[in-house]
């Protein structure tokens, strides 16, 4: 949201931004009582609490960023998790689905899982964006690349449906001749959690997150399940080719054996073998970089995505 509203801003589009306490998330009904500012012509809201923002007169946008309730997240969830999910969260987006004038979705996998978990067949497709003017590059001159060890960048929390859990097994079999940095998200991390070849980040500015993307060799990044696969797709502006699972909405971002490798859900092996074979061939890496780097200015950018956001927004104040 707050990109969607910087970018915008940027076609002289005004946009007024209001924040709420989290613990609406637990009772999303009391938003329905604020006042909604005043010459609003548009209501823009997540699916956890856009019902409550429905006003009279006013059309509501509500965006599905990641289905919870799909059952194919379950095994990523703990109990309470799902119990929060199921018998509130759903409740909360159903109603949202309803009272919306248009859904959309950030891919199609995300489309999909609407469809199948909540009976929503009418979602419209407008993938995230990636700012491609920050998250680019080395400019040339300074881009030399690392001869040893072969440097592999993760990005996320340290959760099972990440994949943290496979970094440690995948890392031992790479060994010395191979690193990884890897940040930890909200949660802090042991040295148990990780072998003597991986180098915890801790949480990252986005400057030191671009230039962690710009100083790596390739993104490594076996997550079981995604909305959309935000990280793959900034590791490609930055011109790095991604190692990742053939899972959900990641095949849909990452081109396999065009600008990365894809690989089987929990196949250690397959990504030992495929980071073994980038570092053995730089010339690869270097092909699948440049890939990457198009198809986020070609298939994924900011003004090709928000351009469509602006024309659905038309097309709602037209009816």
């Amino acid at each position: 949201m707050k990109r969607l509203s910087s970018a915008l801003r940027k076609r002289d589009v005004e946009v007024e931004v209001t924040w709420y306490n989290k613990y609406f998330e637990f009772a999303p009904f009391l938003l329905s009582k604020k006042e909604a500012p005043s010459g609003v012509d548009i209501i823009h809201a997540s699916s956890w609490s856009g019902f409550a923002f429905k006003r009279s007169g006013i059309p509501l946008v509500v965006t599905e960023f990641h289905c919870v309730f799909d059952p194919y997240f379950r095994p990523y969830k703990n109990f309470f998790q799902h119990l929060y999910h199921q018998f509130i969260i759903k409740r909360f987006a159903q109603a949202s689905f309803q009272r919306s004038d248009i859904i959309t979705a950030i891919s199609s996998f995300t489309k999909d899982s609407l469809a199948r978990s909540a009976n929503v067949r009418d979602a419209r497709l407008i993938y995230l964006w990636v700012e491609t003017d920050k998250f680019s590059p080395k400019s040339s001159g300074n881009n030399e690349t690392h001869v040893k060890p072969f440097r592999l960048l993760f990005i996320g929390n340290i959760s099972r449906r990440k994949g943290f859990d496979l970094l440690k097994p995948i890392m031992r079999k790479l060994g010395n001749d191979f690193e990884l940095r890897f940040t930890s998200g909200l949660k802090d991390v042991t040295k148990e959690d990780y072998s003597e070849n991986m180098i915890p980040l801790g949480r990252l500015s986005e400057e030191d997150l671009i230039k962690e993307y710009q100083e790596c060799d390739a993104l490594l990044f076996p997550s079981r399940f995604e909305g959309f696969g935000y990280v793959a797709l900034e590791a490609m502006a930055c011109g790095k080719p991604v190692v990742a699972t053939d899972t959900t909405s990641i095949p849909e971002v990452v081109e396999n054996g065009v600008t990365g490798i894809l690989c089987p859900t929990d196949d250690v092996e397959a990504f030992v073998a495929a980071c073994r074979k980038l570092a053995a061939d730089r010339e690869l890496c270097g092909r699948f970089g440049k890939a990457g780097r198009k198809r986020a200015e070609e298939v994924f950018s900011e003004e090709k995505i928000v351009s469509q956001y602006i024309d659905l927004y038309q097309s709602l104040l037209k009816n």
